[in-house]
């Protein structure tokens, strides 16, 4: 009789055993998938920020230049590789159309055009009639021909104008 009341003491405590184990898979499953998403979110937010700093710091750039070409020097002090898609062509003399592109690696750091980059900053500058505007874009991706995709993720837009004060003969003299 003795051995019958050990097995089933023995089958209870496996029981509370195999319930215990079960809980504690289920909650550490729930934790984990808690910590992957809080290191996805931490990792976005870390993009916008890059990414807002990048635009903020191009906006600044495009304010403190004199025109179009002007900023496309700027830029390229700045960021030496830059790479420039086609102007488009156009018929007056006034009037200036081109796009940047910035590339930067996983962290951030500008990298030139290839496996490195993860990011790419793509500036689109216009000029005519003494207004300089410029469109940022801060997509993920790993080349600019993804930008005409519908399904690119952009990170962060931001869209400037600068009035481009020109010199009369008066204020020249």
């Amino acid at each position: 009789m003795v051995r019958k009341s050990r097995a089933r003491s023995s089958s209870l405590f496996l029981i509370e055993l195999i319930l215990a184990i079960l809980f504690f898979s289920v909650a550490s499953a729930v934790c984990v998938q808690l910590f992957v998403k809080s290191h996805l979110l931490s990792t976005d937010s870390n993009a916008l920020n890059h990414a807002v700093n990048e635009c903020a710091n191009v906006a600044e750039i495009i304010a403190s230049a004199s025109g179009a070409d002007d900023a496309l020097d700027k830029l390229e002090a700045v960021y030496p590789d830059v790479s420039h898609a086609e102007t488009a062509p156009n018929s007056q003399d006034d009037f200036f159309d081109t796009t940047v592109f910035v590339f930067y690696d996983d962290e951030f750091a500008a990298c030139k055009e290839g496996e490195e980059a993860e990011y790419f900053l793509a500036i689109h500058l216009t000029e005519e009639q003494n207004m300089l505007q410029a469109l940022m874009q801060v997509t993920k991706t790993k080349n600019p021909q993804d930008l005409e995709r519908a399904d690119k993720q952009i990170i962060y837009e931001l869209e400037t104008t600068h009035h481009v004060a020109r010199r009369t003969d008066y204020a020249q003299r």
